[in-house]
């Protein structure tokens, strides 16, 4: 399912990649062993001032970890913020929730500008 998904890279990068490599290239990743197939809801936190930086422009970023982990993903609204983090809800079973928080924890960990530089946000057109 992995290599079937990926963000639409530019040239601009040293290296092709998807998603997944790209995440791994930040810290690696070590599959779930839960074979468990009942769907859960798991909570996280992230700080408020990596919100954007999970969400990508036009929801690019977040929606992509959705397709990739197959995975209901809720990022609190603006409004529901309280303090310096951010609660963000994941549904489905926890092998795909292991994937999917895998991924949002990696792309906290890239420099703010990779996913403008790599094409994984869209860059505006003027």
């Amino acid at each position: 399912r992995l290599q079937s998904c990926s963000w639409r890279v530019a040239d601009g990068c040293k290296k092709k990649q998807n998603s997944f490599e790209m995440a791994q290239s930040m810290m690696p990743y070590y599959p779930s062993t839960d074979e468990s197939t009942e769907k859960i809801e798991q909570t996280m936190s992230i700080p408020n001032k990596n919100a954007g930086q999970v969400l990508g422009r036009k929801a690019s970023i977040i929606n992509e970890i959705r397709n990739i982990s197959n995975c209901k993903i809720t990022v609190a609204k603006d409004s529901d913020v309280m303090g310096e983090d951010r609660v963000v809800t994941i549904s489905g079973i926890p092998r795909d929730i292991h994937l999917a928080e895998y991924m949002i924890n990696s792309v906290q960990q890239m420099p703010r500008d990779t996913p403008q530089i790599c094409g994984l946000i869209p860059t505006p057109k003027y």
